[in-house]
């Protein structure tokens, strides 16, 4: 089963299911309780969260995840996640268990929805947070779980929302982050200010595979070293700058300030990354496409004195080990997905046509020919880089 039709039949049995549900009157709290009211009764002994797709939504993830733990020390989290996302979390000391949902796999069908659905009530959680912001499939486990306190998102006054205890309104003028700290507020958890997000954990040897990797590509210590990630997932090719504008900016970088430029992604963006490469020549510029995983990525990163990226997943990664990062957006609004933290930026031109793609909403509208990005010119994404090398390097103040 594809992605694109696991998405389709979401929207209309899940919905369908959702509804009946709610009809029936069969769920926990017929009176919706909102936010704001007392937090349950007792401490929660067994949590489980729900985080099936995204990785830059995993890794925004990790900041309420510390703050779960350390409001319930005592309680076993255990995380529900599909083989993309479990690496961002495989390691985490505030997640107790990964249960990996091979939806695509091993676990596809109705038959490994039910093996799922099983496994998640004989665990008997007490507490279920789902941090998917509109599948109504996740709504459907975290109800089937038998979880006495449920909370997840809801947009729409009628939806996911009614199979949720305490059912959390998606602000789309919030910062994702932001947004995920929301649902934990039925908890007790006060909604704290965020200054920066809560850093991956990689391991001494995903450190040494990246130092190792740079060694034979002949990048010194000493050099600056600057990411760049020109792809943006075979789901989202409308997200991509587009491969001549990341030449020009690599030359920029290679040529003006002496950066050893590395070009990051899966090993399906290649061919973008080989074009990049033919319009740039090879001295100083470097294809690690299909080379690292995602905490072998996060590796290299700290490495980086800046990164620069489409929308997509390793623009979060490097906000989440500190490197400066410049975000480059379109489709979506980088008033919720911008690289979040001090000296991070989302550069777009806020079209009146942008966002079009909007994820609460269960909505990605994409252009064929997507302005949004083609108006935003190298000028613009060059003028973030000066004022973010440092001056050593031959920046500007």
């Amino acid at each position: 089963m594809s992605r694109k039709l696991l998405r389709n039949v979401d929207k209309s049995l899940g919905r369908f299911a959702v509804l009946l549900l709610a009809a029936a009157g069969r769920t926990v709290s017929v009176v919706r309780r909102t936010v704001g009211l007392s937090s349950p009764e007792g401490a929660p002994k067994r949590i489980l969260v729900i985080k099936l797709v995204g990785v830059g939504d995993t890794v925004l993830m990790l900041t309420p995840l510390r703050r779960l733990r350390q409001r319930f020390p005592e309680a076993t989290i255990s995380a529900l996640v599909t083989p993309l996302s479990s690496d961002v979390l495989a390691g985490d000391p505030n997640v107790d268990d990964l249960i990996v949902y091979d939806v695509l796999g091993a676990g596809r069908g109705p038959g490994g929805l039910l093996r799922m659905l099983r496994l998640l009530r004989k665990k008997k959680f007490d507490c279920v947070i789902d941090f998917e912001q509109h599948f109504q499939a996740t709504a459907l486990m975290a109800y089937f779980s038998g979880a006495p306190v449920r909370i997840g998102f809801f947009f729409k006054p009628a939806g996911r929302g009614l199979l949720y205890s305490h059912p959390v309104f998606l602000d789309p003028d919030k910062h994702m982050v932001e947004a995920f700290a929301d649902l934990l507020v039925p908890l007790g958890i006060e909604h704290a200010t965020i200054e920066r997000l809560e850093p991956i954990q990689i391991s001494r040897q995903d450190h040494e595979t990246a130092a190792t990797w740079l060694r034979k590509n002949g990048i010194a210590e000493t050099d600056l070293l600057v990411g760049v990630h020109p792809g943006s997932g075979p789901r989202a090719p409308q997200r991509q700058w587009g491969a001549e504008k990341f030449a020009q900016i690599t030359t920029l970088l290679r040529d003006e300030i002496g950066a050893q430029v590395v070009l990051t992604g899966i090993a399906k963006e290649r061919p973008l990354i080989d074009e990049i490469v033919r319009l740039t020549g090879k001295t100083g510029v470097h294809d690690a496409a299909g080379h690292f995983t995602v905490k072998q990525t996060a590796a290299l990163l700290t490495r980086c004195s800046l990164f620069i990226s489409n929308d997509t997943g390793p623009m979060h990664l490097s906000a989440a080990v500190g490197t400066p990062t410049i975000g480059i957006f379109g489709p979506e609004s980088p008033r919720r997905y911008a690289p979040f933290g001090s000296g991070n930026v989302g550069v777009s031109k806020g079209l009146a046509c942008s966002p079009c793609v909007q994820i609460h909403r269960g909505k990605s509208d994409y252009c064929s020919e997507p302005s949004c990005m083609k108006g935003i010119e190298v000028a613009d994404v060059w003028a973030e880089v000066v004022r973010r090398i440092p001056l050593r390097w031959g920046g500007a103040r």
